[in-house]
C-alpha cells in the first residue's frame, strides 16, 4: 500500500511510503483515537493508497516561531 503524507496546514506534499506488509503499529496509527484517525487518515483500499495528514517542517517552524513570539509579548506585558 502506498501512503502519501500531506501537510494539514498548507496542503503541501511531505513524502510517501510504499509498504507491502504493514499494520497500524508500524506506522504509529495505533496511538491515534478513532476521531484522530477519521481526521488525519483517508484510506482507498481499491487504489491501495492511504493519505496521511501531518505537518511539514516549514509549517511546524512557523508555528513554533509564532508561539515564541506570543510568549515574548506576554512576558513583556507582565513587566
Amino acid at each position: 500500500m502506498r501512503f502519501v503524507y500531506i501537510c494539514n496546514q498548507c496542503a503541501g506534499y511531505i513524502g510517501e511510503l510504499e509498504l507491502n506488509n504493514w499494520d497500524e503499529t508500524m506506522l504509529g496509527f495505533d496511538t491515534l483515537t478513532l476521531a484522530e484517525k477519521q481526521e488525519f487518515l483517508d484510506w482507498d483500499f481499491q487504489q491501495q493508497q492511504g493519505t496521511v495528514k501531518a505537518i511539514c517542517d516549514a509549517c511546524y517552524q512557523a508555528k513554533m516561531a509564532e508561539q515564541v513570539f506570543y510568549a515574548e509579548i506576554n512576558n513583556s506585558l507582565l513587566h
